[in-house]
């Protein structure tokens, strides 16, 4: 008798602190990237929505057994709690990239599928890209998009955004199988353009493609065609959040800004800044959220890449590192002209880790993942981080444990 009580004061417990949780996955960015961030916005240090966050941490970032991860084996130890080899996603570390199968580790939203609460996944990058689908997929070789795909048909995430329409058309897969067709059959409501967004509807689960790769970077994005992040985002709160209440369950939802990654192998300054403004719209919007309901938002790099650095100011007379003073300009997103004019008085530069290896089969490829630590920030009423570091498996049993259920 005794024990059944215990069982239920546990059971009873784990639903009375059940929370939503949010986790904000900031693809390749650096901490100096904030810092450049607020650099911008104002000639002096200012706040930004980032200094909302309750909690902060520093995150190490390795792969099985390599200072320096791919996003595959990020993916893997951020969304099923395990290292593993680069290049391999939602297998353990006996798998070989291209060679060897492993053991499939059960990922976040197989977990959510398991226990009852709802999933969701949005992200800038195709679909099928490394981190998406470390929440949802197991295979060998993250290159094997197409086939990643097929892994993705058979899930019952409730709602998916992202690029990467290809990926699913029978007018490009080798099987000519029509995956958009065989979502629609399960009961997914398709998008493929921003006007769709107005499909949603809760009866149903919602599956919204974007572009056929990647999505625009913010910088060049037709905003007719193309949702913003931050706007996929009020979507698929406002979806969860519905469903959610309908049901009478939590939901994990999982927000990659993944271009960011992608402007600093390129050393596109501007792109890359873009990105950064963009990510702090979506997290205020996610937080705006947060304060308002039992919800908790974890915002984590799963890696550094190219490293940007303020380096100074150039004045009248020329470019100093300690005598740049601060400057007047301010940089309005999304006004262009203003960050042109900006960037014409300041100096801001990536690593260059082209010059440290052999000849690139893309000459403009020139920033690479780092070994940095990155920052991992946390927004809860009632929960705080107990290390100043932490690792990149340490954040799956974070979001159960905020979710209600501890194994």
């Amino acid at each position: 008798m005794k024990l059944r009580l215990f069982i239920f004061i546990l059971i009873l417990s784990a639903l009375l602190y059940s929370e939503n949780v949010i986790l904000i996955i900031t693809d390749g960015m650096s901490l100096d990237a904030l810092s450049i961030h607020r650099k911008l916005i104002s000639g002096s240090p200012v706040e930004t929505q980032f200094e909302r966050f309750t909690d902060f941490a520093l995150c190490e970032t390795t792969a099985d057994n390599t200072y320096i991860t791919d996003s595959a084996a990020a993916a893997t130890a951020l969304f099923c709690g395990e290292k593993t080899s680069n290049g391999v996603i939602g297998m353990d570390k006996t798998a070989e990239y291209k060679v060897r199968d492993g053991v499939n580790l059960e990922n976040i939203t197989e977990y959510c599928s398991a226990y009852g609460f709802l999933s969701g996944i949005v992200t800038n990058t195709r679909i099928t890209h490394a981190t998406p689908a470390g929440t949802y997929a197991h295979i060998k070789s993250r290159d094997s998009e197409y086939d990643i795909a097929l892994q993705l048909v058979k899930t019952n995430i409730n709602l998916i955004m992202g690029g990467g329409q290809k990926q699913f058309s029978k007018d490009v897969r080798y099987d000519k199988r029509d995956l958009f067709k065989e979502m629609e059959k399960k009961n997914y409501t398709i998008a493929k353009d921003k006007k769709d967004l107005k499909k949603i509807n809760i009866k149903k689960n919602f599956f919204g493609l974007f572009g056929l790769s990647h999505m625009a970077y913010e910088y060049d994005k037709d905003t007719l065609k193309e949702p913003r992040l931050s706007h996929m985002a009020d979507y698929a709160l406002k979806y969860l959040d519905l469903k959610a209440k309908k049901e009478g369950k939590e939901f994990f939802l999982m927000i990659e800004a993944g271009r960011i990654d992608h402007a600093a192998h390129y050393h596109e300054l501007k792109e890359y800044i873009f990105e950064v403004f963009e990510l702090e719209n979506l997290v205020k919007r996610v937080l705006d959220y947060a304060e308002s309901t039992r919800t908790t938002v974890i915002m984590v790099s799963d890696h550094a890449t190219g490293n940007p650095s303020f380096v100074g100011v150039r004045d009248e007379e020329g470019f100093s590192t300690m005598e740049g003073y601060f400057r007047e300009e301010k940089f309005f997103y999304p006004d262009k002209n203003s960050l042109d004019s900006l960037l014409d008085n300041i100096v801001i530069e990536f690593v260059d880790a082209s010059k440290f290896g052999g000849e690139s089969e893309d000459p403009s490829y020139k920033g690479d993942h780092s070994g940095s630590d990155v920052p991992c920030f946390l927004y809860s009423k009632k929960y705080q981080m107990s290390d100043i570091v932490i690792k990149n498996t340490d954040i799956l049993p974070m979001v159960k444990r905020q979710l209600g259920r501890c194994e």
